[in-house]
């Protein structure tokens, strides 16, 4: 398969490249990792002035149309510099599952303040004693005068110290044999009497909650898509998520390869660089080929997604488990060839790997998407 970026998707990953490299210092980014929101509002506002948060969405939203390649393009610029401001979780996540399955209103309510940068979204799917299993609800939602009372606890819910909407799972339904029945997604807003917010940060830096449910009322349109069955609404969105985690993936692993070839240009040992050695030659051959066929089934799966392949599903799963392989060699190696320095907090080699570590079980396992493949 041989794909081409248009004059505006090359467009897109340059102007992306260029304004990150001139304002996405490494240094900047610590700055912004200690303040509470874990990341910079005005640096966000400055997305939404650019046309990256409207990037993705249809031009009846109020967006420009893109797909999962614009997606991947531009979080593969993000993995390279290690951006922390939350475009998967409140754009491709929560914008996502909006534009799909809000009623008008409610899509209205949203997404125009979104597209901004005004808003910020949160998508609370994840519950203790099975965090790998998005089917694993225990919250509920109970059907009351025409709307809704939700009780429950979410966890690692990220973004949602910053969020001003959540959108939540819970149970509406016995699951009966098919797990995937049963589930419905509800919009909430933020300050609505019952919701609790327990914050902290994650592995890679970035923020996340703890969330209680107690007794939160909601209207009957804050369900987003068909009741009991908000699997079918958030499968595809999923399925763009996991490109965008992996293509920030890419982009994390080639800066890691990048800055271990100019570290070992600059090591010295026995006289000489230990760029000279065949061994570590080879070491970071290897890495390079690592990335590079990451790469070609990044772009393969992302034009399946936009072109609705039927093997669109499998293939995303195939990536995320080569995401998973190939993450885990070239951070190792990337840390290993670098030594100790690259395990310290003031240097960028070991934020990268954090990056990558938590990227490997983000939307399910290796093995678990292996499952997935082997079964689609």
């Amino acid at each position: 398969m041989f794909i081409e970026y248009s004059e505006e998707q090359n467009m897109l990953r340059d102007s992306a490249e260029r304004y990150l490299r001139d304002n996405y210092s490494f240094d900047s980014r610590q700055a912004t990792v200690n303040q509470a929101a874990g990341f910079n509002p005005e640096m966000w506002q400055t997305f939404a002035d650019l046309g990256w948060l409207a990037m993705t969405f249809s031009e009846e939203s109020g967006g420009f149309g893109g797909g999962a390649l614009e997606t991947m393009i531009l979080c593969e610029q993000f993995g390279k510099y290690l951006v922390l401001e939350p475009y998967l979780e409140s754009v491709v996540l929560v914008g996502g599952l909006i534009e799909a399955g809000a009623q008008p209103a409610v899509a209205e309510r949203y997404l125009t303040p979104l597209i901004s940068g005004e808003l910020q979204g949160a998508l609370a799917y994840l519950e203790e004693g099975n965090v790998a299993d998005p089917l694993h609800v225990e919250t509920t939602a109970e059907s009351v005068d025409g709307g809704f009372v939700l009780n429950g606890k979410k966890t690692v819910v990220l973004n949602g110290p910053a969020a001003d909407v959540l959108l939540v799972t819970a149970r509406t339904a016995a699951a009966g044999d098919d797990r995937r029945q049963g589930i419905s997604l509800f919009a909430i807003d933020k300050n609505s009497a019952g919701v609790s917010c327990s914050s902290y940060k994650t592995y890679d830096g970035r923020g996340a909650c703890e969330l209680q449910l107690d007794n939160v009322r909601v209207d009957s349109d804050a369900v987003l898509g068909e009741l009991n069955n908000a699997c079918d609404l958030t499968d595809p969105v999923f399925n763009r998520a996991i490109v965008a985690v992996c293509a920030e993936a890419v982009g994390a692993m080639e800066a890691l390869l990048t800055a271990t070839v100019d570290y070992t240009k600059q090591r010295k040992q026995f006289g000489q660089p230990i760029s000279a050695f065949q061994v570590l030659r080879h070491r970071m051959a290897d890495m390079f080929m690592e990335i590079e066929l990451t790469r070609s089934l990044l772009m393969a799966t992302a034009w399946k997604l936009d072109n609705g392949s039927a093997d669109a599903a499998q293939c995303v799963s195939a990536l995320k488990a080569k995401v998973g392989k190939a993450g885990r060699y070239v951070s190792h190696n990337a840390v290993q060839l670098h030594g100790g320095i690259g395990t310290t907090d003031e240097f960028s080699v070991g934020h990268y790997f954090k990056r990558i570590a938590t990227i490997g079980v983000m939307f399910g396992s290796r093995d678990a998407h292996l499952t997935r493949y082997a079964e689609a």
